[in-house]
């Protein structure tokens, strides 16, 4: 079945011939589920809609600091409903982001469920000085302490409304949206730089999640379990791409995940890659205790490995034969225990080679999907449920892709968005004179089975120029480094310098090991044994703690900011290199 794009995302929400269809699942903090219908959606949204549309004084863009929950899901939609301009904001953010963020939108109005968040808002000068309305729970209205008007949403979303005056409101909204509509600002978690708010329309949002699901072949069986921050395209894909499919949304907080896998049994599952590593991580954790079972694993990663890389096709097609029948037999159980899946999605970032080879050695393949918060999330991909020798994959129909001459990749289409919200100094570098986006990734295009497979070689933020002149992708360094079990994580330097040099944080398992250095030099100095000169580690020195969220050191998305870590760890680096200078 092929969806069809719509000039509205509000579209998909009354196309509905079931009000009692279930759409959302909500797993709380004590484990209880709660669904919520097609009907009570619909009220839902056009309840507030239609309260926004009589609050002229609330402004344009309307900031949501709001967890991943149905409430932020409504919400969305309700103030999309209202035709203004949805400003989800990531509630991880530092007080100075968020602020950046409230002041560049001119925020007076904002949404927040939680009320530790309420609290973090109740700390920031602009929301002081400038909010004039707060929608929020009861729990934060019985201890605001803001002095501004405090509306609780709930009571708005829980109206008495009859299902058709609310089908009524939408279809009015929705065959009087143009495409090019604004529906959202989301402000780039960014690696490098201050925020900047990428401006998503109708067009761009429908034309990703229509052609994604189509190329996805997403149908009503499929159940989500969403628990990547709705703050981003990513997860937002994830959710609406099901609601096109009229498939369930399954929302969990990531300290339920584990439990959520259980009970609510998705079968699919969308993730960035640091998430995939950490099942590989706990497998082989557990198979370190199971000697038996760890030979045969391994066996079973050689033997998929040699199916493909044998020398001659017969090694290869004795090599499948063993794969399909002995290797699927001896992985059945760790099947089991990740869970019954028909897609399995890694997204956000580039999936290091060994994960893909793993998860498609015990017959769990991810599909990879790339893009950016500015075209709309993911609209490069894969073949469901295959690989070719990690390629990101090739374009979704309707999007161009071309390597421009100093290698980057460069992207024209209906997801890409038209600029970034009052920001004429980064739009004129982001888009080429012909109107080509420049995604800030660098790689190469190889045309395969007819199709054109992109290959990612890293950010160009991410490209290291050694002094020499050579230019070495960090990311795939460090991709490699944390295949040994002892490194946890890792971060490459050498900008202008003659040799590399890194930054390691070690496992946790092995940080009160007394030789931990000599361990970690012993592993360096294997990794550089399979390595050209230029790629091989010089120094390294141990960090004292890992890179997180919540000390600034990663994006929301689990991507290392290269500029925050440097700027930290500057001496440590000068040491480094005036160690290797002496």
């Amino acid at each position: 079945m092929a969806y069809m794009e719509k000039n509205s995302l509000l579209a998909y929400l009354i196309d509905s011939d079931d009000p009692k269809r279930i759409v959302c699942k909500e797993m709380d903090e004590k484990r209880n589920v709660t669904e919520y219908n097609s009907a009570n959606f619909v009220i839902s949204i056009a309840n507030l809609g239609a309260y926004l549309d009589s609050q002229e004084e609330i402004g344009t863009n309307i900031p949501m600091f709001m967890e991943t929950s149905y409430h932020f899901l409504r919400t969305f939609l309700g103030i999309i409903a209202a035709k203004k301009v949805a400003v989800p904001l990531h509630t991880i953010s530092s007080d100075d982001v968020i602020e950046f963020s409230l002041r560049k939108v001119r925020a007076t109005a904002i949404f927040v469920a939680d009320p530790w968040l309420y609290q973090k808002l109740a700390k920031i000068n602009y929301v002081r000085q400038n909010i004039q309305t707060i929608f929020c729970t009861p729990a934060i209205l019985a201890e605001k302490s803001l002095p501004c008007r405090h509306v609780d949403f709930t009571e708005i979303f829980n109206r008495d409304q009859a299902l058709d005056h609310a089908r009524a409101y939408l279809e009015n909204k929705i065959q009087n949206t143009n495409r090019e509509e604004s529906i959202e600002i989301v402000f780039t978690s960014g690696t490098t730089g201050e925020p900047k708010g990428a401006v998503l329309s109708h067009r761009n949002l429908v034309a990703c999640i229509v052609r994604a699901g189509n190329h996805l072949q997403i149908d009503p069986t499929y159940r989500t379990l969403t628990f990547l921050p709705l703050s981003h395209v990513m997860a937002q894909n994830e959710v609406f791409i099901a609601m096109i499919a009229k498939g369930i949304v399954q929302i969990v907080g990531r300290d339920n995940l584990l439990h959520g896998l259980k009970v609510l049994k998705p079968n699919i599952l969308v993730s960035v890659p640091r998430v995939y590593q950490a099942i590989h991580q706990g497998i082989q954790k557990k198979l370190r205790h199971q000697k038996v079972a760890s030979i045969l694993v391994n066996w079973s990663v050689k033997v998929h490995r040699n199916s493909k890389q044998a020398a001659s096709l017969w090694l290869r097609m004795i090599y499948f034969i063993l794969h399909q029948t002995l290797a699927r037999l001896i992985t059945s159980r760790i099947r089991k225990n990740i869970g019954k899946f028909k897609l399995m999605v890694t997204a956000g970032a580039a999936c290091p080679a060994h994960i893909y080879e793993f998860f498609e050695a015990i017959f769990m393949p991810l599909t990879n999907a790339q893009g950016l918060t500015e075209v709309s999330g993911a609209v490069v991909y894969n073949t469901p449920n295959q690989t070719i020798d990690c390629s990101i994959g090739y374009p979704l129909p309707g999007v161009q892709v071309k390597i421009d001459d100093d290698g980057e990749i460069l992207m024209k289409g209906d997801p890409v968005f038209s600029g970034y919200f009052e920001a004429p100094q980064y739009n004129a570098r982001s888009f080429t004179p012909d109107g080509w986006f420049r995604t800030g990734d660098w790689g190469e295009i190889r045309e395969i089975n007819g199709r054109p497979y992109i290959f990612l070689k890293g950010r160009k933020s991410e490209i290291l120029v050694l002094s020499s002149g050579l230019n070495i992708p960090a990311a795939q360094i460090e991709d490699r480094l944390v295949q040994n079990e002892i490194i946890h994580q890792a971060m490459v330097v050498g900008d202008g310098q003659s040799r590399l040099a890194a930054l390691i944080v070690p496992h946790p398992d092995y940080c009160k090991r007394s030789n931990l250095k000599e361990e970690i030099s012993r592993a360096i100095r294997q990794f550089n044994s399979q390595l050209d000169a230029s790629e091989q580690i010089g120094e390294f020195e141990i960090l004292p703690e890992p890179f997180t969220i919540e000390n600034g050191m990663l994006t929301p998305t689990l991507k290392v900011r290269r500029m925050v870590v440097s700027q930290r760890y500057q001496n440590l680096i000068g040491n480094m290199y005036h160690s290797m200078a002496c």
